[in-house]
């Protein structure tokens, strides 16, 4: 190290190295600003709800009727079981896990989706298309979590992913959703 920089051991220039002296000032400085951040996160996740992700591809064209869309979770149900019993028997732990985690998630949210619009089951069809985007986002980087991105399972999940997008995209999720009248009366 050069006699010029023993005063400041991390090499900054000395205008931008300031020692923190008192912690608890220093926090205090900081405060403000996350106090400012939060704020800001806090009112964008306020325009965010069930209906956020299905209403992004209004446009599109909606071939896929709630029941048709009914059959795709059983389909996807299914092929995530497949993989993790075929990944089981191969002893490919991480993909196994992965697959059997998406099964579940699909499984257990098309168990409790109102496809009808009924008002029977607790969730929505709007808030079902918000949760495969999240099933979708976890077999994306299930791979990536569980260790098998190198993998030639890796395609698999990628593969579904894709096809979850273009399934959330082509679905109609008004019509799985009760009308206003209904709601009134109930």
């Amino acid at each position: 190290m050069s006699p010029e920089n023993t005063e400041n051991p991390t090499q900054f220039p000395a205008e931008t190295y300031r020692p923190a002296t008192n912690p608890s000032q220093d926090r205090e400085e900081r405060a403000p600003r996350v106090v400012r951040m939060t704020r800001k996160v806090q009112s964008k996740m306020s325009e965010f709800n069930e209906t956020t992700i299905p209403d992004t591809f209004r446009k599109m064209p909606k071939p896929i009727s709630p029941r048709v869309h009914a059959w795709l979770d059983f389909a996807v149900t299914t092929y995530f079981l497949g993989i993790g019993i075929w990944c089981a028997f191969r002893r490919r732990k991480g993909p196994a896990t992965a697959a059997l985690v998406n099964a579940g998630m699909v499984a257990g949210v098309s168990l409790l989706t109102d496809y009808d619009g009924d008002g029977r089951r607790p969730i929505n069809f709007k808030m079902h298309g918000t949760l495969d985007a999240v099933q979708a986002t976890c077999a994306a980087i299930g791979p990536v979590l569980h260790g098998f991105a190198d993998k030639p399972e890796a395609k698999y999940f990628w593969g579904q992913a894709a096809n979850e997008l273009a399934v959330i995209a082509s679905t109609d999720w008004d019509a799985g959703m009760r009308d206003e009248a209904s709601n009134l009366a109930a």
